[in-house]
């Protein structure tokens, strides 16, 4: 674990929530935010990893016709 410090804009952390209006409150909601932020990341990463697994390995044309439509939906997903 590591502490960092940023920088924010109150008036616009309350314009998302205007029960954000102490420091601590603010402070708990960047940390949940991270932490999701933190989650769908590894979680992208670690199904990117599975589709190259995937293809590296001999399968059939339906087969790489479905990790082809996952990597499409991924793409426009995000």
């Amino acid at each position: 674990m590591c502490t960092i410090s940023i920088d924010v804009d109150e008036a616009t952390i309350q314009q998302i929530d205007p029960r954000l209006t102490s420091r601590e409150s603010i402070g708990r909601w960047l940390q949940h935010q991270v932490d999701l932020m933190l989650e769908e990341m590894t979680v992208s990463n670690d199904l990117a990893e599975n589709r190259r697994l995937a293809l590296e390995r001999d399968m059939t044309p339906e087969q790489l016709y479905s990790v082809v439509l996952e990597e499409i939906e991924d793409i426009y997903a995000n």
